[in-house]
């Protein structure tokens, strides 16, 4: 692929609005990992399983390769500074002013943003190498739901419903 065909499928990626989600989870070591991605989709309804996708080079991609257990958090309007501080390599992604809901020896899961359109608990199911990324499959555990607004990236910026012009169905 050229130099100009790259330029072109990411201008036709960037074409496609998608929602904007955090993935979390913490290791056995009890360290807590995440990762901003909007390569986020339903695989099945029967069983219930979802995939996302991780970059191979994300600091965090051992961390979930190994994973047991994540939570994939769909993102709510107003909260694009949380996913670009996700999307910052080497940060200290939990250490800043966001406020996680973490699991306990009784209640155990991985952490939960509040605040957050959905939250969605996962067990691991697969793990595929595809390219540059890894896709995570999860089976789905619980879900939390929000009564909010979601936060969507297009055009290489992130939206709000309220930016997209109302188009009736036909």
């Amino acid at each position: 692929m050229t130099l100009k065909d790259k330029q072109a499928f990411r201008d036709a990626l960037s074409a496609f609005p998608s929602g904007v989600t955090i993935v979390s989870t913490t290791d056995e070591d009890g360290r807590h990992w995440g990762f901003t991605a909007s390569a986020f989709s339903s695989v099945s309804m029967e069983p219930p399983l979802v995939l996302v996708c991780i970059a191979n080079t994300a600091d965090s991609h051992p961390a979930f390769v190994k994973a047991q257990r994540y939570t994939i958090n769909i993102l709510s309007k107003g909260q694009h500074d949380i996913a670009m501080h996700f999307a910052k390599k080497g940060a200290d992604k939990f250490g800043g002013p966001h406020a996680f809901r973490f699991g306990t020896d009784d209640a155990p899961h991985p952490p939960v943003l509040p605040g957050s359109k959905a939250a969605l608990v996962c067990t691991a199911h697969d793990v595929y190498e595809a390219g540059d990324h890894t896709v995570l499959i999860g089976a789905l555990e619980s879900v939390e739901l929000e009564d909010a607004e979601p936060l969507l990236y297009y055009n290489r910026a992130f939206r709000n419903m309220e930016d997209l012009p109302d188009a009736p169905l036909p």
